[in-house]
């Protein structure tokens, strides 16, 4: 029965995270900020994550998210536009523009992947973000890779095959977001002088256990306290 009941909690969180992102998507405009969100939802504990946590991220870091909302819509939105015009009436095509399109939406697809992680794990400005999104690919150059091959291949769907997107919606997000994380400790862990597994261990003994042995989390209701610290 306990089985049975974890699959229901994944398939229930699998329906949500993916009707949330498909809506976000239709709109386009709140995609971006609900992408964040859901990567600061997938940072928390398997156990103790709520949905709730992803209104929390998008609302302490809504300042950043303002900007770096408007810089993707420009790089990705516009590009995709472009070439899908450009695929659907061959006769129209500019190679100059094509060009510019496909440099600008691979710089977007960089973004698509570092950024989240960036915002969720520190307090940054846009100028910040910019930087460290470039940084963060160097942390692991293979889980960079398979990260911007995902991102490729959704792009890749919207072009082509926009209705198979939905299933997508949920795995990719949790792939990214795992895969930039281990970047992000590695960084971290040179920075600090430390291996990966003694950084992971100290994070695990920082949290504060309750009576049942649950984490508290008391210390993650205010992310944006946090994220000043990291």
């Amino acid at each position: 029965m306990k089985g049975l009941q974890i699959f229901g909690e994944y398939v229930f969180e699998f329906i949500v995270i993916t009707l949330l992102l498909a809506l976000s998507a239709f709109l386009i405009i709140p995609f971006v900020p609900m992408t964040v969100g859901v990567v600061g939802y997938f940072r928390q504990d398997i156990n103790t994550r709520r949905f709730k946590d992803i209104f929390t991220t998008v609302g302490a870091n809504w300042k950043v998210l303002i900007i770096y909302t408007l810089f993707q819509i420009i790089i990705v939105a516009f590009p995709v536009l472009n070439i899908y015009f450009f695929t659907a009436h061959p006769e129209k095509m500019n190679y100059f523009v094509l060009a510019v399109s496909c440099i600008a939406l691979a710089v977007g697809a960089m973004y698509l992947v570092t950024a989240p992680v960036v915002i969720v794990n520190m307090k940054v400005t846009f100028r910040q973000l910019i930087y460290n999104g470039i940084m963060l690919l160097f942390g692991g150059p293979w889980r960079s890779l398979l990260s911007l091959a995902c991102v490729g291949g959704i792009i890749a769907l919207i072009l082509f095959y926009p209705y198979v997107l939905p299933l997508t919606l949920y795995a990719a997000p949790y792939l990214i977001s795992a895969l930039m994380t281990e970047n992000f400790y590695h960084l971290k862990a040179k920075a600090t002088g430390v291996s990966v597994f003694e950084l992971k261990r100290k994070l695990k003994e920082d949290d504060y256990l309750d009576d049942n042995g649950k984490i508290n989390r008391t210390e993650t209701e205010n992310p944006e306290e946090n994220n000043e610290e990291n």
